[in-house]
């Protein structure tokens, strides 16, 4: 009896997070799209990210085909901004609302879309929250 009952004990708190450490959040289907025919670095962006959400596979995962994702990422445009820097426009679309965002990154793609793939768990629970309530009027 004294044995099941120390096991159990090892077994419980073997299986609790550590003190301190959030629980672990489960992990979001999300979905890439870009539009076909849109420019090479609209679909590049799209290949970037990709890659950059499977590597976070703790966090997300890329939805099966014919799957409804819990948050989809549009790619829209890539545009160039000012000096030597592009403007990426997308779009967060989760739970039927949509957040129209914009990323002036400067150079390469990849490490642009690898630190919007670690953003993009807050922004997807911003876009749930909704807007920020308006002040009461006076």
């Amino acid at each position: 009896m004294l044995l099941t009952s120390i096991t159990l004990a090892l077994v419980t708190a073997a299986a609790a997070p550590p003190a301190g450490k959030p629980a672990p959040k489960g992990v979001i289907s999300v979905q890439v799209e870009v539009a076909s025919g849109t420019a090479a670095g609209a679909q590049a962006w799209g290949k970037e990210l990709r890659t950059a959400l499977e590597a976070r596979a703790d966090e997300f995962r890329l939805a099966k085909p014919g799957e409804t994702a819990a948050l989809v990422v549009r790619i829209d445009s890539v545009v160039p901004g000012q000096g030597a820097s592009s403007v990426m426009n997308g779009t967060l679309v989760q739970g039927g609302q949509s957040r129209p965002f914009s990323l002036n990154y400067p150079g390469e793609i990849r490490p642009q879309a690898e630190r919007l793939a670690r953003k993009l768990r807050t922004l997807a629970e911003q876009t749930k929250a909704g807007p920020p309530a308006a002040a009461p009027k006076k």
